[in-house]
């Protein structure tokens, strides 16, 4: 398999741990919490967001410099693997010689 191949495999893998754990904290810490803080939480999240909704455009430009975000991690982290990898693949080969 290609560095590349293997930094942007690598690159996902990351970002999916990085989701798990965030959304392990927050099962950790409404677990720890309990039911009625939760449900207050919900509630207040309630008012804030679903009550009184925001306009169509500006879900789609929040949600869109989202996933712009995302992709720049993803590219970032993918970059600095490949030249890591890429790095220590050129040092193996010139040992080797």
């Amino acid at each position: 398999m290609k560095i590349k191949g293997i930094s942007e495999l690598f690159s996902a893998v990351m970002i999916g741990i990085f989701f798990g754990l965030h959304s392990n904290g927050l099962h950790q810490k409404w677990h720890r919490l309990g039911r009625e803080a939760f449900l207050v939480h919900e509630s207040q999240n309630f008012d804030m967001s679903y009550a009184n909704p925001s306009s169509l455009m500006h879900l789609v430009v929040i949600w869109a410099v989202f996933a712009l975000l995302l992709f720049v991690l993803y590219k970032g982290i993918s970059f600095v693997l490949t030249k890591v990898l890429s790095a220590f693949s050129h040092k193996d080969e010139t040992a080797k010689v």
